[in-house]
């Protein structure tokens, strides 16, 4: 199996994982008042994309294409050739708007250079703010951007190398591949959605803006270590174009937000299957509360077709330590919710992806959820997320062929991490990607 996570920071070492992270989850929230989530009839264009094969170059095009505005909310920025995107913008007059949950380290100084060339910069009011009366959300993991006040793209990825790998060329060129994580998105034409968007993006800003100062603006954090592992030494099996749909007639699309309507909206979803639940998920807690709803959905909708087809791809390990954790994890899915591993679930095949990071649902071959929650207690409930729902029978085909691409390949046992520690001499060899933590974390 590929390595998992290492700790590369000393030359010609080997030196153990290091498993803290900079910012802790789990701070005193302030009481966040939900907010009513409206649906939107839908008459202009939808694109759907996926990575690593397309999210760049439908990200380029459209930013490329902007002549105003650029509204950014997004959980992890590292990858430098989407900084480069945002200067080129900035450099034709487009005012960009970026609310980060900002992390030390290369993320913190990301962040510092696009504000030094003009960018309007807000740290999330979120668990990483430096003001704690500004910590509203546990994680403002949301990935969702708003152009000219008239596209909005909502995806499961982050601004980091391998959830956007650049792939320059739409599906990528087979040659030239750049490995990455499994994720996906919409970009939606739509003025109303756009400005909905919009105001959701404002209204957090304007949390974490009136907040007092307090002590923790002077306290200063750790960089977290550098992290690589063995990068995937085949492409996926089919390379994936993203595909744009013009409406002929008024789609109905419903936002899913966390901490607003997710967990009022997903578990019927899921209960009304009566053929398939497809999903692709980072990972599932069966144990939590709020995600054993959702699983109960599921087994309610087997119950009453025993017949359904219910398929579930995962990410893969983080490392050694976690797998007694997703041992347990798996009988309880089996035991609980008659969700059976290699029948039901499966990992995503490592040597062709960095991870799954995806947080796909697709119900029936008509209904799809494209969202940045993982199936978490606090991604459903505590933390900024979004999503988008909606019943189109051409873009649910276009993912199921994504999911059983992915299943196709997936381990069907619990792949089991490789050495736990390499020594950075090794890096000279080549064939390592360099991960962020923020693609792993549970949140």
């Amino acid at each position: 199996m590929p390595a998992c996570v290492r700790d590369l920071s000393a030359d010609a070492k080997a030196l153990p994982v290091q498993r803290s992270f900079s910012v802790a989850r789990n701070c005193s929230l302030q009481p966040y008042k939900k907010i009513k989530v409206p649906a939107f009839d839908v008459t202009e264009d939808i694109i759907a994309f996926a990575s690593p094969d397309s999210t760049y170059a439908v990200t380029k095009r459209l930013l490329e294409a902007a002549t105003s505005t650029i509204l950014i909310g997004i959980y992890d920025f590292t990858a430098p050739h989407m900084k480069t995107l945002l200067l080129g913008a900035m450099s034709r007059g487009v005012k960009v708007t970026l609310m980060l949950d900002v992390e030390p380290g290369v993320e913190q100084n990301m962040f510092t250079d696009l504000m030094a060339m003009g960018l309007d910069g807000v740290v999330a009011p979120a668990c990483s703010s430096p003001k704690v009366l500004a910590r509203y959300f546990s994680s403002c993991h949301e990935k969702f951007i708003i152009i000219d006040g008239s596209w909005t793209i909502v995806q499961s990825g982050n601004y980091s190398s391998n959830s956007i790998p650049l792939n320059e060329k739409d599906g990528g060129d087979p040659l030239h591949f750049v490995k990455g994580n499994r994720d996906s998105g919409l970009a939606v034409k739509s003025k109303p959605m756009a400005s909905f968007f919009t105001k959701l993006l404002r209204s957090d800003i304007a949390l974490q803006l009136k907040a007092p100062l307090s002590k923790a603006a002077q306290e200063p954090l750790a960089a977290p270590a550098l992290w690589v592992e063995a990068a995937p030494k085949l492409n996926p099996k089919t390379l994936f174009p993203s595909k744009r749909f013009k409406l002929g007639s008024a789609l109905n699309i419903q936002p899913v937000l966390s901490p607003d309507n997710y967990m009022s909206t997903m578990p019927a979803v899921l209960q009304s299957a009566k053929r398939s639940i497809l999903i692709e998920q980072q990972y599932i807690r069966a144990s939590q509360p709020n995600v054993a709803l959702l699983l109960a959905a599921i087994r309610q909708a087997i119950d009453k077709n025993p017949a359904l087809d219910v398929r579930i791809v995962l990410g893969k390990i983080f490392d050694i330590s976690d797998l007694p954790q997703e041992q347990q994890n798996i009988k309880l899915l089996k035991d609980k919710f008659g969700l059976e591993l290699g029948r039901n679930i499966r990992y995503i095949d490592t040597t062709r992806f960095v991870h799954c990071h995806n947080k796909m649902i697709v119900v029936d071959g008509s209904t799809v959820l494209v969202s940045s929650q993982n199936w978490s207690d606090s991604a459903v409930t505590k933390n900024r997320e979004a999503g988008l729902l909606l019943t189109h029978t051409g873009i649910a085909r276009y993912f199921t062929g994504i999911f059983e691409n992915d299943w196709e390949t997936a381990f069907q046992k619990i792949p089991v991490p490789g050495k736990a520690q390499i020594a950075s001499k090794a890096l000279r060899a080549g064939g390592f990607v360099q991960v962020v933590p923020a693609d792993y974390r549970e949140v």
